[in-house]
């Protein structure tokens, strides 16, 4: 045995590439969905005479979040520095293949949650629970918004990897 390593998959470098896209766009998004429920909640607050503190805290915080989540990505969303290529293909491949129904879960339980809080609680269908019931409608539609942008960088790996690379050389004669 000459201790030689065993072949690579030809798309774990694409893949590698959009493992770390993704990795920096959680660290700002996720973050940015709280921001974002809190500024939906502020408006339908004021829009219905209600008290907007709650979505101002989500806002603030998730605005600070997702700040410091863009900074601290800074790094690896400029360089040019080859990614770590992925190592676990087929657990990738089948988040490919189950994310699509992950995302319609989120979607309907968060409706049937919301439907059965308008139907089932005092209140639940007056306009003064509009704020609080844009919450879990605003998360749900963040996450879901989430997981279908990574699905995209995961399927379309290889182009966008072949972009970098192209973009990343120095122009000739230079």
């Amino acid at each position: 045995m000459s201790g030689s390593a065993p072949p690579r998959e030809p798309r774990a470098e694409a893949l590698g590439f959009a493992q770390r896209r993704s990795w920096v766009f959680y660290a700002w998004w996720y973050p940015a969905v709280l921001a974002i429920a809190g500024a939906v909640h502020v408006v339908l607050a004021l829009l219905v005479g209600g008290d907007p503190e709650l979505g101002t805290v989500f806002l603030i915080i998730g605005g600070v979040l997702s700040a410091v989540g863009w900074a601290v990505t800074a790094a690896p969303r400029f360089t040019n520095k080859d990614p770590k290529p992925a190592s676990d293909i087929p657990r990738i491949d089948q988040g490919i293949r189950i994310t699509p129904g992950i995302i319609w879960t989120i979607l309907g339980g968060t409706a049937v949650i919301v439907l059965a809080l308008v139907l089932f609680t005092p209140k639940g269908a007056t306009a003064e629970a509009a704020p609080l019931l844009s919450l879990p409608v605003s998360f749900a539609c963040g996450v879901a918004g989430g997981l279908a942008y990574t699905r995209q960088l995961m399927v379309n790996s290889g182009s966008l990897h072949a972009g970098w690379l192209q973009r990343r050389k120095p122009p000739r004669g230079s």
